[in-house]
């Protein structure tokens, strides 16, 4: 298919999905407003509609769980066998909102939409097809199924009050542009980490957003040399010679700087001018490496990275030394459109961690990448999204009654 031939498709694909977010029609008013219709706000609006709530989720993308087909390169790692609450920026706040049984209220709650599931290398749980689009498409199927307004293609611009009731205003994106309003009992915040938080008077206090679990612009040798060139190595994060963070696995050069998982989660923590220092061979001692490297190391390397390494140092002894302490200097995050999280949102001492409830605005909840919550790459930030989910669509529901 040529690249006119794919836009053209693209195209016709939003068009069919703005015609059909037109048709639906959004009351006036309901039981429950989610705001967001990604990972956390699905999950929400689900549990909220499954306890007797009527459910309304207002979504600016074309259609709801869009964000969710992007997660694990297409694959979706949706949770880790290991959820450890220290490995959270805010590890008290995570620990007394998610709970003991956190993975297994995950798990439940997905195997009751009807999700297979297989484990891979690190605990990462992904969808038995490594499909995201199968996970996507169980929350729409059940949220469908309780009756739940699936709103998209509506931007939230403003949250406000009208007497005991939450106004949420919003308009519409799918050309006419036309505004609308709806007032709802109780108010769910699931807003993903690029949407500005339309608070107005509710007076939450925000947390600057900043995109993190993404590459790194770095200076250094052989950038463009090793460009796409990816290899296994232990990577030392240092700032003023002293480690910040150590982290093992796959490390892709790209000419800017360095990219993979590793990086990504050497981002959470990396200041300009923070130098990693790479072990491009963890496994192998110094002197083995020197005793093996005699001829050529082709034998303990990618033969290309070898040669680049060799290419600067001319000498297999100090090519071995840089393989083990390659350095590079950061500058910042790169490629930042697509990175996996963004840090920021409601800053969590305004939230009840048992409920997710703004302790000074009774009957509003904040869940997913609203709150100002996030942790590594390996299924742990759509954890959290889903568990935080679970937890105050039920919260919302409850609100009802009280």
């Amino acid at each position: 298919m040529s690249k006119k031939q794919r836009n053209a498709s693209r195209s016709a694909q939003r068009a069919s999905l703005l015609a059909l977010a037109k048709s639906v029609r959004v009351p006036s008013q309901t039981d429950v407003c989610v705001v967001g219709g990604g990972a956390a706000g699905l999950v929400a609006s689900i549990v909220a509609a499954e306890h007797g709530a009527r459910v309304v989720v207002l979504e600016q993308a074309p259609e709801c769980g869009r964000s969710i087909l992007a997660t694990g390169n297409g694959r979706c790692n949706f949770a880790n066998r290991t959820l450890d609450p220290k490995l959270f920026n805010d590890p008290s706040f995570v620990r007394h909102a998610c709970g003991t049984t956190w993975l297994d209220d995950v798990l439940d709650f997905f195997r009751n939409c009807g999700l297979a599931w297989a484990e891979e290398d690190g605990g990462r749980l992904y969808p038995l097809s490594r499909q995201a689009s199968s996970v996507r498409n169980v929350l729409l199927a059940r949220a469908r199924a309780a009756r739940v307004v699936l709103a998209a293609a509506r931007e939230v611009t403003q949250l406000g009050r009208a007497g005991d009731l939450f106004e949420v205003t919003w308009h519409e994106m799918f050309g006419t542009q036309q505004y609308g309003s709806l007032r709802a009992q109780t108010l769910v915040v699931a807003t993903g980490g690029l949407a500005e938080l339309p608070l107005g008077d509710l007076g939450l206090t925000t947390t600057p957003i900043s995109p993190i679990l993404c590459p790194l612009a770095c200076k250094g040798p052989l950038l463009d040399v090793l460009d796409g060139r990816r290899v296994r190595a232990s990577a030392t994060l240092l700032r003023n010679d002293h480690v910040v963070l150590k982290e093992s696995g796959e490390v892709l050069f790209r000419p800017y700087g360095l990219s993979g998982i590793v990086v990504f989660n050497l981002s959470r923590h990396s200041l300009p001018d923070d130098k990693i220092v790479l072990d491009l061979m963890p496994t192998l001692p110094i002197q083995d490496a020197l005793a093996l490297a005699s001829f050529a190391l082709d034998g303990i390397l990618d033969p290309v990275i070898a040669h680049a390494l060799f290419s600067v140092t001319k000498d297999a002894r100090e090519a071995v030394m840089l393989a083990k302490s390659l350095c590079y200097t950061v500058e910042g995050p790169a490629e930042t459109s697509r990175a996996q999280v963004h840090r920021g949102g409601i800053v969590t001492n305004q939230l009840r961690p048992h409920n997710l409830e703004a302790k000074e605005i009774p009957r509003l909840f904040v869940c997913g990448e609203a709150v100002d919550v996030d942790g590594p790459c390996g299924g742990y930030n759509l954890a959290w999204a889903w568990k935080s989910g679970l937890v105050a669509g039920l919260a919302a529901s409850e609100g009802l009654k009280s």
